[in-house]
């Protein structure tokens, strides 16, 4: 196996921000991670890690390719091949990395229960390679919660593969009743200021395309309304999708804020056109990118700044708000 102790020491210090009278927190995010495509971004993500508290990885973080999902041997040597070389070790040297997955990293592309039936062997090479630091409720699963900020900041981790029905299948799920319950029951009994909810899919996107939320029209307002009456402000952060954009709905007078960053390092396809009706800037991104959020606390008030980095440096689209 690849150096992963590298960050296996950094890994168990996520928690430890404190907040003070004022603090500031700040997060990476990203997804969808095919290095033989382009590798341009990476010495950006790379500099920008040197001042992350943390960052998470949002899925489709490997690729794999001819069946490797059906041996946790060939799995592990996807993980090696893409994680091995001297870039992204020097990325995952740096700040915390928390991890979920989607489709790529689990099976074959688009999997569900009704095309694939070896999560087991995959789940249990990414929860070896990740190594998750925090309590996992399910041993078939990844998913769980962690914190940031002394418990000002939760963080979930949510598994949108192991449990997922086909969208056309009766009482369609995507995450399965024992997590939601999981979920549901946590976000209720959370006192932190600031939920961060990590999917693999899109929540808010409107668009009934590809594998967003809105193909499962009951469990996305179900998530919706546990998300409008949580005590906390809810950020999601998804991928996927090899386009980015930051999306905003209110309901019950609540902001939900969304953002996607994907591409990393595979071929970014831009969904400009696309009927998302929550998208609160023209147009996705069209290059390679990664996410930023900052959060900073002053006066009993969070001051939130999400952005979506390209190569340069440069923020495509910013979404600046406070709660």
């Amino acid at each position: 196996m690849i150096a992963r102790n590298l960050i296996y020491v950094s890994l168990f210090a996520i928690g430890t921000s404190c907040v003070t009278d004022e603090t500031t927190v700040t997060i990476g995010f990203g997804s969808c991670n095919e290095p033989t495509q382009t590798q341009g971004l990476l010495p950006t993500l790379s500099k920008a890690l040197d001042t992350l508290d943390q960052y998470i990885w949002l899925g489709d973080n490997v690729y794999l390719v001819d069946s490797q999902w059906n041996t946790y041997a060939a799995t592990m040597t996807r993980y090696n091949e893409v994680f091995g070389g001297v870039a992204f070790q020097e990325i995952l040297g740096k700040s915390d990395h928390l991890a979920i997955w989607d489709d790529h990293d689990a099976g074959p592309n688009d999997c569900d229960l009704s095309t694939y039936n070896g999560f087991s062997t995959t789940v249990q090479a990414f929860k070896d390679f990740w190594q998750p630091p925090y309590p996992q409720p399910d041993s078939t699963s990844y998913y769980g919660r962690t914190f940031l900020a002394e418990g000002k900041i939760d963080i979930y981790l949510l598994d949108n593969r192991s449990f997922r029905t086909h969208r056309d299948s009766a009482n369609a799920t995507v995450f399965g009743e024992k997590q939601l319950n999981w979920f549901h029951k946590t976000l209720q009994q959370s006192t932190a200021d600031v939920h961060l909810i990590c999917m693999g899919g899109q929540l808010l996107n409107t668009a009934q395309v590809f594998e967003n939320m809105s193909n499962y029209p009951a469990e996305r307002e179900m998530l919706l309304q546990w998300l409008s009456e949580s005590p906390g402000a809810p950020i999601v952060l998804t991928g996927d999708r090899h386009s980015g954009e930051i999306n905003l709905l209110e309901i019950n007078g609540k902001s939900i804020v969304e953002a996607c960053a994907s591409p990393i390092t595979a071929n970014a396809h831009p969904h400009h056109d696309e009927e998302n009706t929550t998208r609160v800037h023209e147009g996705t991104t069209d290059t390679q990118h990664f996410g930023t959020l900052r959060l900073n606390y002053s006066k009993d008030q969070w001051h939130i700044v999400v952005s979506l980095i390209d190569a340069s440096g440069t923020a495509l689209f910013q979404y600046e708000y406070k709660v």
